[in-house]
């Protein structure tokens, strides 16, 4: 199985986040990942020029955007970008993409809120003729162009891997149609993942195609003793709550009946948690259930500063990769 990590990102950390990723490639950590939002100090709004800093300072560790929100972008730039940092890192890119959440960010963007379903489905399909060999042409919903040259070209062939997230019955479709993997979210619990992959894979039968790869993404909290990482996990998701609740997003009511009783009872199905040996096991667990073969780590979260993801990186490199 691989691993990769989000790092540390926002504001003016990007010296800490390539201390980060330098050490995970040391470390034997498969990938890298940046989210993108707009307004957002926890979060940069281009990922593409952070990833092309990390690839120029690395080797070999790969690199994914987690998520690029695909309604609010435009297809013909983003397939430039998504080439370019191909090519800076020498293959090493992955495009994650999403539908979005935050509708201030969206529609102060330009872009209509309520029609990003529909808009997603178009631009990928835009991305996808976008990559085919010579001038392409695509007249869509929202988004057409002819005879366009696409440049530079992507050192993958034909283009770096598509990784489609969503949850919904229409992206998973999508994910099958018209991308190379489903990227699950880190909210959606076990039992969810069962009927989702489930789907996911009718999906592809229909559409005769297959996956390159079968990801997880997940929230990590790790420490040598099992009480600490129980306790951060708990700080951690109060602090969660406390953020969904400020921006007006609605709360998980798991969420809350944790803090209030057993966190082991709910967090075993949608966190990555405890000691070395726990999370291990916990890896294991979502391989033999559902053939995950690229674990996406979060090991910056909202409670964590640079140090305590560098501890994380630590912990993982040297006593869970290897026994994975």
């Amino acid at each position: 199985m691989k691993i990769g990590f989000r790092c540390t990102e926002g504001g003016q950390r990007f010296d800490e986040a390539l201390t980060e990723v330098q050490h995970a490639e040391e470390l034997g950590f498969d990938s890298a990942w940046v989210a993108e939002h707009h307004g957002w100090d926890a979060k940069w709004p281009n990922s593409y020029i952070a990833l092309a800093g990390f690839a120029a300072a690395t080797d070999e560790i790969e690199f994914g955007t987690g998520v690029t929100i695909l309604p609010q972008t435009n297809p013909v730039s983003l397939a430039g970008a998504a080439n370019l940092v191909d090519v800076v890192s020498d293959g090493r890119f992955i495009l994650g993409v999403g539908t979005g959440w935050r509708r201030d960010e969206m529609e102060n963007l330009g872009y209509n809120f309520e029609s990003r379903g529909p808009r997603m489905t178009d631009h990928l399909c835009a991305l996808n003729e976008l990559w085919e060999p010579g001038p392409s042409s695509y007249d869509g919903r929202f988004v057409s162009f002819e005879e366009f040259d696409l440049a530079p070209e992507s050192v993958r062939d034909p283009r770096p891997p598509i990784w489609v997230g969503g949850g919904s019955t229409p992206a998973l479709k999508r994910a099958a149609r018209l991308g190379d993997a489903w990227l699950p979210s880190w909210r959606e619990p076990f039992d969810a993942l069962e009927e989702q992959y489930a789907t996911y894979e009718s999906f592809l039968d229909d559409a005769d195609g297959s996956n390159s790869s079968v990801p997880l993404l997940r929230i990590a909290c790790i420490d040598e003793d099992g009480d600490v990482a129980r306790e951060k996990l708990r700080t951690l998701l109060t602090k969660l709550v406390e953020s969904y609740r400020a921006k007006g997003s609605t709360v998980p009511e798991a969420w809350v009946s944790a803090l209030e009783g057993d966190i082991d009872e709910f967090a075993q199905d949608l966190f990555v948690y405890g000691t070395p040996s726990e999370c291990a096991a916990q890896l294991e667990r979502y391989r033999e259930a559902f053939g995950v073969d690229h674990a996406v780590l979060r090991l910056a979260t909202p409670t964590t500063d640079h140090e305590d993801v560098m501890e994380a990186v630590d912990l993982f490199g040297c006593r869970v990769i290897p026994d994975l």
